[in-house]
């Protein structure tokens, strides 16, 4: 009887001194970690010194600086939008005078390398952890978690700008050209008339123009270049301005034949009659005119009028004058613009030399290794998985991300949405899910094949002196229930419960953060 009683007696501790030993090493894993935060060697842990959701503020912050300079681009690259785009980026709207001609984006023979974005949210989290760690205080045994505050977006300019810059040529080689045959513009009731009428000329000193009048009739080919009150201005050669484009040039020159040009400021009338009593008149050139246009020679344009208009133009100073114009020249554009994304530095050197820079800079080098993997190639990720990975692998890790956490980043110049606070995880159609924890299914969306399951007071271990219960929701997107369940049951942790309907499978984690209020935390950091 006695040997009996030994046998079963060996045979019931040996059953049970597995699950007893797995229990004491994790006990044990899990007094090693936090008396090593107390003693002041939390850096070599493998774990984030931050929350969650700090974490998470953090790559949503960056992410949207990354975002809002593609919105910037984008803009560049919109026709229509251009200038306002280089505008942002403190380019001078009066040096974009006119609308490229092509639009070199990327590698070119200006800028010769392909935009590039190297983005790892794992290594930025693991750099700020290493960046804020106070190694002095962790020699007292007083470890402190860093906050997402304005100093953190600060730091996260910084490095942004260290890394990448936005670099544009405006090759603007746009030019007057002369016409090869000039464009005279006649007016009056016929078509083979040869002037228009104007009120009085007004002449005035500027920077900008010489001579106004305001015209009476005209074409649309002058009017385009009028002021507000109908006024056309003029430089002293009589070139057409543009008071719409600060003064800028035009093609067009108007005719304004009234007077000697030597005796201007006497107003001596130039006309004169021939032989046969026809009237003539001269220009301000003082080359003869006549009404019928026959060409143009140097800066003269021939014409001839009757001796009414004679009359009519030279006579009293309050009566309307005559005048024409010409188009002599037109603007020919030869405009490219060339515009890429310089990466000065690899995130990698940027944390590199931020960590480099500071007290304790070889700890907290080897912090950062230690989180990111670079030391033993074992990739930590700080050990902050809590509640099970949901799909069938080993680690949410083994799974290919169709979109991550934070503003939406497809490539540099590329069209992306806005901020996105879960993952997309790429998984075939019909893929089962085991729940993360043992919790109740709270909310059922069948026409858009949404499920949201919660515990409260799950136990984050990693979150302050001894853990934070908080309660947790997590919401799939493109899954339907599976075992008939429904809405209102609860699940235990492990058990199959839903499976995919489409090649990705969407997860939004949403914690109470200390008990203030709910927030979005990247699943990547919780989900094993």
């Amino acid at each position: 009887m006695k040997n009996i009683y030994e046998k079963e007696v060996k045979k019931f501790f040996a059953a049970i001194a597995v699950p007893i030993l797995i229990i004491f090493l994790v006990f044990a894993f899990i007094i090693m970690i936090f008396s090593s935060i107390v003693s002041g060697g939390g850096f070599t842990l493998g774990t984030y010194a931050a929350q969650d959701y700090d974490l998470s503020e953090a790559e949503k912050y960056y992410t949207e600086l990354v975002y809002n300079l593609n919105q910037k681009i984008l803009k560049v690259s919109d026709t229509s939008d251009w200038k306002k785009g280089l505008v942002d980026f403190g380019a001078k709207k009066k040096d974009l005078k006119d609308d490229p001609d092509n639009w070199y984006w990327g590698k070119s023979f200006v800028y010769d390398w392909n935009p590039v974005y190297d983005f790892d949210c794992y290594k930025l989290w693991s750099f700020l952890c290493a960046y804020y760690y106070d190694f002095d205080a962790a020699d007292n045994g007083d470890i402190k978690y860093w906050k997402f505050k304005s100093d953190t977006k600060d730091l996260l300019e910084d490095i942004f700008n260290a890394e990448y810059e936005f670099v544009y040529w405006y090759d603007n080689k746009s030019r007057w050209e002369e016409l090869d045959n000039y464009v005279y513009f006649g007016g009056g009731s016929s078509n083979d008339g040869s002037y228009y009428y104007c009120e009085k000329s007004a002449s005035k000193s500027s920077r900008s123009w010489t001579y106004k009048f305001k015209p009476t009739s005209y074409t649309s080919e002058l009017g385009q270049y009028l002021d507000g009150d109908g006024y056309c201005y003029l430089n002293r050669s009589y070139r057409v301005l543009n008071p719409n484009d600060d003064y800028a040039l035009t093609g067009y020159y108007v005719l304004d034949n009234r007077y000697f040009a030597d005796n201007a400021h006497t107003k001596e009338p130039f006309y004169w009659v021939d032989s046969d009593g026809k009237f003539f008149f001269k220009n301000h050139d003082g080359n003869t005119q006549y009404r019928s246009f026959y060409g143009w020679e140097n800066d003269d344009a021939w014409f001839m009028i009757t001796e009414t208009d004679a009359r009519a133009w030279t006579g009293d100073s309050n009566c309307s004058a005559l005048y024409g114009y010409v188009q002599k020249q037109y603007w020919k554009t030869e405009c490219n613009l060339y515009y890429n994304v310089k990466q000065k530095k690899t995130f990698d050197e940027v944390i590199a030399d931020k960590l480099g820079g500071m007290s304790h800079k070889t700890e907290r080098l080897q912090y950062y290794n230690l989180l990111v993997g670079n030391e033993d190639g074992n990739t930590l990720y700080g050990n902050h998985q809590t509640i099970y990975n949901m799909l069938p692998g080993d680690s949410i890790r083994d799974y290919s991300l169709k979109r991550e956490f934070g503003y939406e980043m497809t490539g540099w110049n590329e069209k992306s949405d806005g901020l996105y606070q879960g993952i997309k995880v790429y998984a075939n159609s019909g893929t089962k899910l085991k729940m993360p924890f043992s919790g109740k299914i709270t909310d059922v969306d069948t026409a858009d094949n949404k499920i949201t399951i919660r515990k409260d007071d799950i136990q984050y271990w990693y979150d302050g002196n001894g853990g934070t219960k908080r309660d947790t929701e997590v919401t799939i997107a493109n899954a339907v229930l599976i075992n008939d369940y429904e809405k209102g049951d609860s699940i235990k942790e492990g058990k199959e419960f839903a499976k995919t309907t489409a090649g990705n499978v969407n997860f939004h984690i949403y914690i109470d953060t200390d008990g203030y209020g709910w927030d979005y935390i990247d699943p990547r950091l919780v989900l094993y």
